[in-house]
């Protein structure tokens, strides 16, 4: 989170609620909001807290504050302010860069376990061409980096093309695939209803029943959830039972190695696998914040109204190009010089725009000024594209980039 140092909280701690740090991974909602004057009272009564030195002490008041910062928060002192209300969930942050890369890194060592990496690759190729969706150019591995636009593109397509690259599996492999496509399928259909800019009671209940799905399925990949400090302990475990099958291949006869080597490398997977459910867990604070979605709805009716995605890609124009342009040395001012004429430049084309329209009398250089700059209009329907490859279109396509409806067409041809 980027506002932690605001709020005064630790990196592992939900600003809204206390939630134990060991609750994060689970859809624990019934935890009693922050009450940041408590805890400046608790500090106050307790003054020997500002030493360092005493560790007993320092722990008994971060379990008394729940990973509160010593300090004051600075929203503390303003007037009819809710600290807790002021965290608002968003999409950008929590959903797309956030559980969307996460699972993502939890599908390819799926799809790597299962051998279908090949399959999801293929099928994520061969995407046709859709309005307001980008084809992809590449296969999922061969993209370095993500924004925040092809995470968004990836929620409309990740379903589809998972179905496809796990199709026809094998005895062993239908209840894995069947659970992963379940808690795929409810994080991407909980992240369409949060987009909904209006919501009922049905709505949100709807949000939770697949909050509480993914919640309870999400232990399909618990395994690719692995740390290092528990690939340590893995290949350690690895390594002492292949001194101790050692030891015991000197005292088997000639005739019997076959057996016993699928009997260890079962016995090896078997504890392998315990390992790392016992090491494993789904604790972070992403995984946490959904929870608060419902409630954030019942007090400001949507999510999306408080959605810092435009200020995200505000932040190129207004940040980005400007420290391009700037000498490095004395960015900032440059920085809020050179938008700032932007902004005036901006506004007084505006307003030559509205005089012109209302008839007043501009000179000729202005009025030419406004054609060069005005943007080009948006083509209609009928001249639109398709963006992607233009080998497969289909009616359905066609009828869609037209704003046609496909039985209207098929009307028409009848």
């Amino acid at each position: 989170m980027e506002n932690l140092t605001q709020y005064g909280i630790q990196s592992n701690a939900c600003p809204k609620c206390e939630v134990p740090p060991k609750e994060l991974g689970s859809q624990a909602s019934h935890h009693r909001a922050r009450d940041y004057a408590r805890y400046e009272c608790y500090e106050r009564e307790n003054p020997s807290l500002d030493s360092e030195t005493h560790d007993a002490a320092h722990a008994h008041y971060t379990n008394e504050t729940h990973d509160i910062k010593r300090g004051q928060n600075i929203f503390q002192e303003l007037v009819r302010v809710l600290t807790p209300d002021l965290h608002k969930p968003h999409m950008l942050h929590t959903i797309y860069v956030g559980l969307f890369k996460h699972m993502m890194d939890w599908i390819q060592g799926f799809l790597k376990k299962h051998a279908r990496q090949r399959a999801f690759d293929d099928a994520w190729k061969a995407l046709p061409p859709h309005p307001g969706f980008f084809v992809p150019k590449k296969a999922y591995r061969e993209v370095i980096q993500w924004q925040e636009k092809e995470m968004r593109n990836l929620g409309r397509c990740l379903l589809g093309v998972l179905a496809v690259a796990l199709r026809q599996p094998d005895s062993i492999q239908v209840q894995p695939f069947r659970r992963a496509l379940t808690c795929v399928r409810s994080l991407l259909d909980f992240t369409m209803m949060a987009q909904y800019r209006s919501h009922t009671r049905e709505t949100i209940s709807y949000m939770e029943e697949y909050a509480t799905q993914f919640h309870q399925t999400k232990d399909i990949f618990l395994e690719f959830r692995i740390s290092k400090r528990t690939q340590e302990k893995a290949d350690e475990l690895r390594k002492e039972l292949q001194r101790q099958r050692a030891q015991m291949r000197e005292r088997v006869s000639p005739s019997q190695p076959r057996r016993i080597r699928d009997d260890d490398g079962k016995e090896e997977n078997d504890q392998r696998m315990e390992l790392i459910h016992s090491e494993s867990n789904f604790i972070f604070l992403k995984m946490h914040l959904i929870s608060h979605f419902r409630d954030h709805i019942y007090m400001f009716d949507n999510i999306p109204m408080y959605s810092t995605e435009y200020g995200e890609l505000a932040h190129k124009e207004q940040i980005k190009d400007g420290w391009r342009r700037s000498n490095i040395i004395d960015a900032v001012r440059q920085i809020l010089s050179s938008y700032g004429r932007q902004q005036a430049i901006r506004m007084r084309l505006l307003n030559l725009e509205f005089l012109q329209r209302a008839g007043a009398g501009l000179p000729t250089e202005v009025v030419e000024h406004l054609e060069k700059t005005r943007p080009a209009p948006t083509p209609p329907a009928h001249r639109r594209i398709l963006k992607g490859g233009q080998d497969n279109i289909h009616l359905v396509d066609y009828g869609r980039a037209c704003d046609i409806f496909l039985e209207t067409i098929c009307w028409e041809l009848i």
